[in-house]
């Protein structure tokens, strides 16, 4: 479990069927991902727990699925919305292994961004949907949208064929659309949303990005206007900085507090 959804009320935990057993991950003496196993029998698992009271309000199994990011839920008409970059399996873990990555052959596991519908009534099944493919390490406005609906979510991108992630891209969840920034050897890391002074909309900002120049062998912060895409600046280093996967911006009034 590496994330996990909020709305105004609830805490959204999900169990994906990759599971170990504590004694072997003590024992077995082997790198500690390689002592999870798949169980597709146990599904997907949510947890939806009550804030103020800790409480487990209700345990809902849906078909087996594998993620490492929510990106955003919400309460609606007495059901609680969560989005979720989910695979069909953990394929993607042994695919990011170094020697894999190294091998430069495509990848096959492919991100689908999929909503979960999930009754708070004990009885009712858990409905879910596709919204988009080929995403990964979701941002939203974060300020203004966290545990609320939402519209737009940034992210990485992975060309449907396969691939290391090679874009950042804009995904509109009303109409479904997709704008994206890519340059030729550019590979971009988390796309960090940072609202304007005064925003005036929900994505009136911008995206801070580290990006590696595989031709030139540095990297760059590189600057996005959140609406369009469109490149507003960047700062060059002399050297290449090794991968992240996560970022914050924090303001200056922010450090010196």
């Amino acid at each position: 479990m590496h994330s996990f959804g909020m709305t105004d009320r609830y805490l959204i935990l999900s169990e994906f069927p990759l599971v170990v057993n504590p004694i072997n991950l003590r024992l077995s003496g082997r790198p500690f991902i390689e002592n999870y196993k798949w169980d597709p029998s146990r599904g997907l698992r949510f947890l939806i727990i009550d804030k103020d009271t800790g409480k487990i309000l209700r345990t809902a199994v849906t078909r087996p699925l594998f993620g490492f990011h929510h990106v955003n839920a919400y309460e609606e008409d007495n059901h609680v919305i969560a989005d979720v970059i989910t695979f069909k399996d953990q394929t993607i873990i042994s695919e990011l292994y170094l020697d894999c990555l190294r091998s430069g052959a495509p990848l096959k596991a492919i991100s689908s961004l999929t909503r979960f519908k999930i009754p708070l009534g004990e009885s009712q099944p858990i409905s879910s949907e596709t919204l988009g493919e080929g995403f990964e390490l979701p941002q939203i406005n974060g300020t203004a949208c966290t545990g609320k609906p939402y519209r737009f979510m940034w992210g990485t991108g992975i060309k449907t064929e396969g691939g290391f992630a090679d874009r950042i891209v804009k995904f509109d969840l009303h109409s479904r659309e997709t704008i994206e920034w890519r340059k030729e050897n550019a590979y971009p890391g988390e796309a960090v949303f940072v609202a304007a002074p005064a925003a005036k909309s929900e994505d009136d900002g911008v995206l801070l990005s580290v990006v590696l120049d595989a031709a030139r062998q540095h990297s760059y912060l590189l600057i996005l206007d959140a609406k369009t895409l469109a490149e507003l600046a960047r700062a060059e280093i002399p050297h290449h900085i090794p991968f992240g996967f996560h970022g914050n911006f924090y303001a200056k009034s922010q450090l010196n507090s």
